[in-house]
């Protein structure tokens, strides 16, 4: 069966590649199938490959390091791969999605001409020190936001205006000014974001600009995760079995692991790998733990090829 791609990531190896694999699998644990041009090539024409799958996809993501564009401006080659990309997708009107590395200043004037409107995306800027916030607010670039990515209860109403106040949430965040956040997130999931209750979660959880306080991360991680989103279903996992916020609880991260995994979540599906080869809420069972890692690494996902690897 044919995959079909959500995202397509464009990059510059020599500055933007330990960027890009990170994303690649941390989209991948939360169920993107994502079109990262060192694997899943097959054989045949590798250019006209990768320029089809700009063409199928929902998202271009354009990683930004400090140096992207040195070599369009300085070489005029209209052969660049990254050129030839971004062009593709600036042809096709697809949902480009900047994101900005340290040392990226801005987008140069002297583009030429079949890349020049890149200047006019927006994007969210990278950081490694507070990933899991980078990756939230990345998410609410995506097109499909409104929907799968932003589970909502039965009477929510005016879905664009909850996405609006996610995404000024997030930039005051950027801008550490985290009381104006929080009243983005707050006002957000009045209107039954499940969002924006994780986001909630993730301002206690890491404590930027306030105490850390990891019982109300854990209260509102519960509370997003009993709503059915995914990533807080996994992080109040996480909270019960590493005991942050909470009593360690085995048995009850098992089960919220569980149920991610059922949502084809492949962090999760790994977690329960793990489970089963330690115990942890569940009786050991080697046989179990191995299919689960191959479920997980069938995807992808880097940590449980190597647990194969080492059997």
């Amino acid at each position: 069966m044919k995959t079909k791609y959500d995202i397509f990531i464009s990059y510059r190896r020599d500055g933007g590649q330990d960027a890009a694999k990170l994303l690649v699998e941390k989209l991948r644990q939360d169920n993107y199938n994502v079109s990262f041009d060192q694997e899943n090539l097959g054989n045949g024409d590798f250019n006209k490959q990768l320029l089809k799958r700009i063409e199928e996809c929902e998202d271009f993501i354009l990683i930004c390091d400090a140096k992207v564009f040195d070599r369009i401006l300085e070489n005029k080659d209209e052969k660049d791969w990254l050129r030839m990309e971004l062009a593709k997708a600036l042809e096709l009107n697809k949902n480009i999605i900047p994101i900005m590395l340290s040392g990226f200043e801005a987008f140069p004037k002297e583009l030429p001409s079949d890349i020049d409107k890149v200047r006019y995306k927006n994007g969210p800027q990278y950081s490694i020190a507070y990933y899991d916030t980078f990756y939230e607010r990345l998410k609410q670039f995506f097109k499909a936001a409104a929907s799968d990515d932003n589970v909502m209860f039965e009477n929510a109403t005016k879905p664009l205006e909850v996405n609006l106040l996610l995404e000024r949430g997030w930039l005051y965040y950027d801008q550490e000014k985290y009381d104006k956040a929080m009243e983005c997130f707050l006002d957000a999931a009045d209107m039954g974001s499940a969002n924006a209750i994780n986001a909630i979660a993730i301002y206690h959880y890491e404590g930027r600009g306030h105490e850390r306080n990891l019982q109300k991360a854990a209260q509102w991680f519960r509370y997003a995760a009993e709503m059915g989103y995914a990533s807080a279903q996994r992080n109040l996992a996480d909270c019960l079995r590493k005991g942050e916020g909470v009593p360690v609880n085995m048995e009850e991260s098992f089960a919220w692991y569980m149920r991610a995994a059922e949502r084809e979540i492949i962090k999760s599906q790994f977690m329960i790998g793990e489970c089963y080869a330690n115990g942890w809420g569940v009786e050991v069972d080697e046989e179990e733990a191995k299919r689960w890692y191959n479920i997980a690494a069938s995807q992808g996902y880097e940590p449980a090829k190597e647990k194969l690897k080492n059997e």
